[in-house]
This record gives structure tokens, C-alpha cells and sequence, in this order.
């Protein structure tokens, strides 16, 4: 976190270099950047399928947050996230089918439940002293023994799963004849999610998830409640996923176990784009949502047609690429030119 440099001037110019000179600032407008364009993309694709690997890229975004906030933030090794998308989004086609609830709240309790979930998580880990490599552990095992509940399970589909029970197009039901509503519904989530993190990040409750990450012990001998925290950083994370997963439901429609109790996809929908973009960084899962989601898709067209597996073999070796090449993501690289460029700025400033 970085203190801005004061600009004198009241010009556009200068109210617009006095944000750049703050790295935190212009990754916040970096990423609504970024949204405004994939907010344009309608305007020029008008295939489905692209238009589905666009609203997936900013589904990916909102859900690279959450994961975000607790990984890279507060420096939990929560490996199967993907558990809370799971639990929003079997609340909300459970709500919408049977009980006639508006998609526009379900996603939203779907999001408590998942937090409720997130809750548990916290108390058993803190509970029993699990951290780093036995919490990564532990979060696999549940999503393991959480899989083999729901595949059992009759109420919620068992082994058939989920699929939405289809009618009439209408907003209250959040169904639409085009792609294009769906996009606009990502981007809303999208936009609070990247409010919410930097709301985090510059409170002061982001300045203790980040003491816990650097040194829990040191944070603790100073005062801070790193159980609750903890538990705070994880309960948020987990219903951004809840409320991801609902929406995630309603956009395709269907869902059974093996599809949201999965390793690979909570990979390629909640690791990948924080680590490729940045880990810990504000800008990072919106750079690396961007990339992500695309590359995995160019990927599976280029090798649909070879041997199994093998797709999933090139798309892990770039991930283990990012990481050893660029470990601090695409952020840490634009940042070290950032750093540059300010110098040079704040340099010519200090002539005048």
C-alpha cells in the first residue's frame, strides 16, 4: 500500500495524474477500465459462444476476488474453494424449483449459505489449530466428503443433479433470450466485488488480514484477534463465491456434483486468475480473469481432437509457467513498470 504523491493544480490533468501517482488508485481504474470494455463487447461479437466465454471471463473475475480476499489477503491456504460456489449455487436452483423463489434473492441467500458453511470451516480449523497445509487439506477432504453427500442425496438431484426448471423469458426469473443480460448481471457483481475488495484492502481490517499473512504469530503478540479475522476473511470470501455460484447456476442452467465438487474447475474458476494476475494485489484477478478464461477455451479448441487429458496437461503447465516466471503475476510486472514511469513523473515535477 503505497502513500500518493501530492499534485498542485486543479487541471483534469492533474486530478487525473494525482490518481496514477497512487498504485492502488490506478489499479482500481485499471480494473473498471477493463470492465467498461468487456461491457463493450456486445457491440462487436455477436456469436453465443463468444459471448459465453465473455460472460464466463467476468464470472471468473467476481469469483477470482473471493478467493482473492482470503488467499491473498489474509495468506489462508484454502484450496477447494469451490465447495462455497457449490453450496450458492444448489441454494439457488433449489429455492427457484421448488419453492418458486426469485433468482434475485436465492443468489443472495445462496451467498448466506454458503457463508454459513464458511463459518463451520473457520471453527473447525481454529478449533482444532489447522492451519496452512492441514487447513489446504482439510478444505479438500470436506469438498471430497460434501460430494459424496449430495451425489446420494435425492432431494438435491442425487448423481442425476439439477437442471432448472425452464419457463417463459422474464427478468423476475432471470431467464432472457439473449446472452446479453447475462453479461450485464456478471459485470454488476463484478463491479461490487471489486468495490468491496479495495473497501477491505484500505480498512483496517485488510491491514490486519495482511499482518496475519506476513506473520501470525507477531500479529497476535500485538494484539490483533487472529481467530476472528481469520474467520472474517473466510466467512466474505465464501459468500462472494455463494452468491458466484448462484449466478453461476442460473447462467448454465444445470448443476450436479461432479461438475461444482471438482478440483480442475476450482482451479480454472477461483485459483487461476488471482495467480496468474497477482496474488494479494487489487488488479490481479481482474488481469488474470482476462487472460484466464480465454486461454483455457483457446486451449481446449486447439487439442479437443488428442488424447485425453491432454488439454488440461497444457493448461497446467502455463499456470506452473506464470508461477516460476512471473510469481508475483501480470500486476507485479506492470507494477515494476509503474515504478518507473512514476519516478520519471515525480522526477519532472520536482525540475518544474
Amino acid at each position: 500500500m503505497e502513500t500518493p504523491i501530492k499534485t498542485s493544480g486543479a487541471s483534469p490533468y492533474r486530478w487525473l495524474q494525482g490518481i496514477l501517482l497512487d498504485w492502488d488508485r490506478t489499479q482500481l481504474l485499471v480494473s473498471f477500465a477493463v470492465l467498461v470494455l468487456i461491457a463493450l463487447t456486445p457491440l462487436f461479437i455477436k456469436s453465443p459462444y463468444y459471448m459465453g466465454i465473455v460472460i464466463l471471463t467476468t464470472l471468473y473475475i467476481f469469483t477470482g476476488i473471493s478467493w482473492n480476499i482470503v488467499a491473498g489477503f489474509s495468506g489462508q491456504l484454502l484450496i477447494a474453494h469451490i465447495s462455497f460456489l457449490a453450496f450458492g449455487a444448489y441454494t439457488t436452483i433449489v429455492l427457484y424449483n421448488t419453492y418458486g423463489v426469485t433468482p434475485w434473492i436465492g443468489i443472495f441467500v445462496g451467498g448466506f449459505v454458503a457463508a454459513l458453511l464458511g463459518s463451520v470451516v473457520a471453527f473447525i480449523t481454529l478449533r482444532y489449530g489447522l492451519k496452512m497445509d492441514y487447513f489446504a487439506l482439510f478444505t479438500i477432504a470436506l469438498m471430497v466428503a460434501l460430494k459424496t453427500l449430495f451425489l446420494k442425496w435425492d432431494f438435491v438431484g442425487g448423481a442425476i443433479g439439477m437442471g432448472l426448471s425452464l419457463s417463459e423469458p422474464g427478468f423476475g426469473k432471470m431467464i432472457f433470450d439473449s446472452k446479453v443480460p447475462y453479461l450485464y448481471i456478471a459485470l454488476g457483481l463484478t463491479c461490487i466485488g471489486i468495490l468491496i475488495q479495495y473497501r477491505i484492502y484500505h480498512s483496517k481490517m485488510g491491514k490486519y488480514f495482511m499482518a496475519i499473512r506476513e506473520d501470525e504469530a507477531a500479529a497476535a503478540a500485538l494484539g490483533v484477534n487472529t481467530s476472528l479475522y481469520n474467520t472474517l476473511a473466510l466467512v466474505i470470501g465464501a459468500a462472494m463465491a455463494g452468491v458466484g455460484g448462484g449466478f453461476y447456476v442460473m447462467y448454465v442452467t444445470y448443476v450436479e456434483p461432479p461438475q461444482v465438487f471438482d478440483l480442475g474447475l476450482n482451479v480454472e474458476i477461483m485459483m487461476a486468475a488471482p495467480i496468474i494476475g497477482g496474488l494479494g494485489s487489487l488488479a490481479g484477478p481482474v488481469l488474470g480473469g482476462i487472460l484466464n478464461k480465454p486461454l483455457a477455451e483457446l486451449i481446449r479448441g486447439a487439442l479437443s481432437g488428442g488424447r485425453s487429458g491432454s488439454t488440461l496437461i497444457v493448461y497446467g503447465s502455463f499456470l506452473i509457467l506464470a508461477i516460476l516466471f512471473m510469481p508475483r503475476g501480470v500486476t507485479g510486472v506492470l507494477h515494476g513498470f509503474y515504478l518507473k514511469w512514476r519516478r520519471r513523473i515525480t522526477g519532472a515535477n520536482q525540475e518544474d
